[in-house]
């Protein structure tokens, strides 16, 4: 009797584990440096720490659910011509969903913002990415739009 309640258990164990969601989560600072030109052409040379949060979630259903989010901590940044100053900030964002049953949305985000010190030209880069996937494979939505400012 023993014997066959601890097989049972076990069973119930084995069978309770696909059935609970699971998620982990991961945080750390990255170093980022770049050159690249701004709007009048001049280079700006950009360096500092973004702070990198990425979530992994496994749903009860099987689906899984991705997300991944930058943002700048203290990035600056220096006009190579004129000795501009820049701070970095804006965020990064990521997020894609699968369903158990094969379809796929997913929304990518990014705003970037280039603010120049002392009333100089300020620069804003944005990217917006969205797709719906059904799982069939047909693609029902698809955005994708990209715009700078200065």
């Amino acid at each position: 009797m023993r014997r066959l309640l601890l097989i049972l258990g076990l069973l119930c164990a084995a069978v309770a584990i696909p059935l609970s969601a699971q998620a982990t989560t991961t945080v750390e600072q990255v170093t980022f440096e770049e050159t690249f030109p701004l709007c009048n052409g001049d280079p700006i040379h950009i360096s500092g720490t973004l702070l990198s949060t990425t979530t992994e979630t496994t749903t009860r259903s099987g689906g899984h659910v991705f997300a991944f989010h930058f943002n700048p901590q203290g990035v600056t940044g220096v006009d190579l011509v004129t000795g501009t100053v820049f701070h970095a900030t804006g965020l990064t964002r990521d997020l894609v969903v699968e369903s158990p049953a094969g379809g796929t949305t997913e929304t990518f985000v990014n705003r970037f913002h280039i603010q120049a010190t002392g009333g100089e030209e300020s620069f804003i880069g944005t990217d917006l990415f969205h797709i719906t996937i059904t799982p069939d494979g047909t693609v029902r939505v698809e955005v994708e739009m990209h715009s700078s400012t200065c």
